[in-house]
């Protein structure tokens, strides 16, 4: 769960993008609701091809500021980074971002050069995960940050108090191990690891899915036979899942299925029908890629901005989704997290057309 911080609200205002991957240049702005208490939520929409996820790629960048200022040389990382977000013809990608941090204005700007200069400058200085360090962003950080950006796993990005849901997001199939019980709160593939012992998630024997653990965490802290997790909130959190489990499967997970190899599979229990009784248990795993991708989402974003807002940024929420899905996937998000502010980029028009015209942005 989010670490506690003075960070009360927080909301960008303002990006402006240059010379960043193919886009020449262009400014949006992100005006707060018109009545207290009306959703924060934008929706981009355009024609394939226009820039929607190279804007939600710069946007994801300003997370970084979170962390502090600071100057990074890329030349040591083992992928040829710049090239790939730096428009080809320029000699540095521009990003600014203007945020509101507890009410007051603060800033983000990010330069990008070819002489594979990363510089971050950041008058953001609140950060949860950053207490009693340094306000200046870990250099292992940076580079699994921006191989996260470049693609090399298919976990949402998280970094407190934002979170990005790019387009290439998945559940992946997998059991979990009961080692990974131990694991922190971080991404496994942002854990701090020192410069040349990097190993991307497709290196790795095993890959699972950051939202795995989070369900095996709830499970076994329901039992409170584990010092680290804290029963109440293991309880609150189980409750939850269940919750999103029960409207989009059916059922709710009720038993872990162990394995010989040490990894466990979760098994959702079919609602009662009628005189029928509950069908037999079947696995997490079996269900359809929609339903596992609006379950994780939604999850991730409750327990992520549970104890603060955050800044949630969603490239095609209609991925993977049923159709009826996709008119109610904005109130979804309101009801289960209404003090975050949203950016969403979407090809689907009920999606577009479930937030009023002033919270439309037509690229």
């Amino acid at each position: 769960m989010t670490r506690k911080s003075d960070l009360k609200q927080i909301r960008l205002k303002r990006l402006k993008i240059a010379n960043f991957k193919a886009i020449d240049a262009v400014e949006l702005h992100f005006p707060p609701p018109r009545m207290k208490g009306d959703p924060d939520i934008h929706v981009m929409g355009s024609r394939n091809g226009l820039g929607k996820t190279s804007i939600f790629e710069a946007c994801a960048l300003l997370f970084l500021g979170m962390y502090g200022s600071g100057t990074f040389q890329l030349a040591r990382y083992r992928m040829d980074l710049t090239e790939l977000f730096v428009r080809a013809g320029s000699e540095e990608a521009r990003i600014e971002g203007d945020f509101s941090v507890n009410g007051e204005d603060r800033e983000v700007r990010i330069r990008w050069s070819r002489s594979d200069a990363l510089k971050i400058t950041s008058t953001i200085k609140i950060n949860p995960m950053i207490a009693g360090r340094e306000e200046r962003p870990d250099e292992d950080l940076v580079e699994e940050f921006l191989m996260l950006l470049a693609g090399y796993t298919m976990e949402p990005i998280v970094m407190q108090p934002c979170l990005y849901f790019h387009s290439y997001r998945k559940v992946q199939e997998g059991k979990p191990e009961l080692g990974m019980m131990v694991e922190s709160e971080m991404p496994r593939q942002m854990r701090g690891r020192r410069p040349g012992r990097w190993r991307g998630p497709f290196e790795e024997g095993k890959s699972v899915s950051t939202f795995k653990i989070k369900m095996l965490h709830a499970m076994m802290g329901t039992v409170g036979l584990f010092e680290s997790l804290d029963k109440q909130q293991a309880d609150k959190t189980r409750e939850q899942l269940n919750r999103l489990i029960e409207k989009y499967a059916g059922g709710t997970i009720e038993k872990l299925r162990p394995s010989h190899d040490n990894t466990f599979d979760f098994l959702i229990t079919p609602r009662l029908s009628g005189k029928t009784g509950p069908g037999d248990p079947f696995s997490f795993d079996g269900l359809s890629s929609g339903q596992k991708e609006i379950i994780s989402t939604l999850f991730l974003i409750w327990h992520h901005t549970l104890d603060q807002s955050g800044i949630i940024l969603i490239d095609e929420p209609e991925l993977h989704l049923n159709t009826e899905w996709h008119r109610d996937f904005v109130r979804q998000i309101f009801e289960l997290a209404p003090g975050n502010q949203y950016i969403l980029a979407t090809h689907s028009e009920d999606v577009f057309g479930s937030v009023d015209e002033d919270r439309r942005l037509f690229l």
